[in-house]
């Protein structure tokens, strides 16, 4: 039996967000308010579709669409929002057994995509699964190639005992040094995230690039989902140095942009005080995971500064299908290729 799908209206964000919320695939990024502040802060048009079989929802799967000169594009999630995955999100897949989970799925992913082809006939389109969505493969059927992101994971159930003795003697150290020489870190407000803001813009205009996220946008999401968020400061001589915005959703502490390397070399770096902080106060919170959102990436002997919390480490897939045009497209010129792989405020450190 084939799977049906309707555009969801406002007066279905409601029943979205219990899908959502009952799925192993659901997110932050997958809620209504979210979804919706996307659209208003990106210039795309979003395209929330509901799966139904026999009039039952079995699914969500938010699209974004954007028309910039040929290319129709299609995103999910768009860029210019730091959000890091979204996609099909599916109810009940995980008490299926495996045929009947393949055959839902891709009967899900092959009503969208005639969507995708017919109705929008895109050429250009970008999915990053959500990690609890472990199989690309009614994707790489459908003609997409994918490729890997990857986050790291703290199981916080081990306890900050356990938790400190994971870094380092000198990781250790710093923790020690950074408290003696007056670093100090707490949770912070809308005055805190805004400063932390500002931190990343100057961050950013030192490594000459340009945060690509509008501020109203991290307003918006601060004035709606602000009990989620977690400000989290490290400051110096009463004066905010590095933060972290973070938000806590089921049993997991999110570390989901920030961190920025202080304006001025300090020693040693407030970044491992402020993780570290950041980490304790996930566990006494009860909170099962902490993770550390795209922070790990794939090229050989690279320093990742979030490995140092010996976390491990949990994939996730991003599926891309384009035309000759596009492609060349996405390679070829800054005003297609930003909005194509521009990302705003990640974690900028790079210490």
């Amino acid at each position: 039996m084939t799977v049906e799908i309707r555009i969801a209206q406002n007066d279905d964000a409601k029943g979205w967000d219990e899908i959502n919320l009952k799925s192993p695939h659901g997110t932050l990024f997958h809620t209504w308010n979210w979804l919706k502040i996307t659209e208003k802060h990106t210039q795309t048009t979003l395209y929330p579709f509901i799966g139904l079989r026999s009039g039952t929802p079995i699914g969500i799967f938010p699209l974004f669409f954007q028309k910039k000169g040929p290319a129709r594009m299609v995103f999910s999630p768009p860029p210019r929002a730091d959000l890091f995955y979204l996609g099909p999100v599916m109810v009940g897949y995980d008490t299926l057994k495996q045929e009947k989970r393949e055959h839902m799925y891709f009967d899900f992913q092959n009503s969208v995509e005639h969507f995708i082809n017919n109705d929008l006939k895109a050429n250009y389109v970008s999915i990053s699964l959500s990690p609890g969505l472990q199989d690309p493969r009614p994707f790489i059927w459908s003609g997409y190639s994918f490729e890997l992101q990857y986050d790291y994971i703290i199981d916080l159930s081990i306890g900050p005992v356990s938790l400190l003795h994971t870094l380092d003697k000198r990781g250790r150290q710093n923790l020690i040094h950074a408290k003696k020489r007056g670093i100090y870190v707490e949770i912070g407000g809308k005055k805190e995230y805004e400063k932390i803001l500002d931190l990343m813009d100057i961050r950013y205009a030192q490594q000459g690039k340009n945060v690509m996220v509008s501020r109203e946008y991290f307003l918006d999401i601060y004035e709606t989902y602000k009990d989620h968020l977690k400000i989290i400061v490290a400051s110096l001589d009463g004066k905010v140095i590095t933060g972290s915005i973070d938000f806590q959703y089921r049993d997991t502490h999110y570390s989901w942009i920030g961190n920025p390397k202080p304006k001025t070399n300090i020693s040693p770096s407030p970044n491992d005080l402020l993780i570290w902080e950041s980490v304790r106060y996930a566990y006494e919170q009860g909170f099962r995971y902490y993770v550390t959102m795209n922070a790990a990436g794939d090229k050989r002997l690279h320093s990742y500064y979030a490995s140092k919390f010996d976390p491990y480490l949990r994939a996730h897939f991003t599926i891309k299908k384009h035309s000759y045009l596009t492609g060349l497209l996405e390679k070829g010129y800054t005003n297609i290729t930003k909005p194509l792989t521009g990302r705003g405020a990640q974690h900028v450190s790079g210490e």
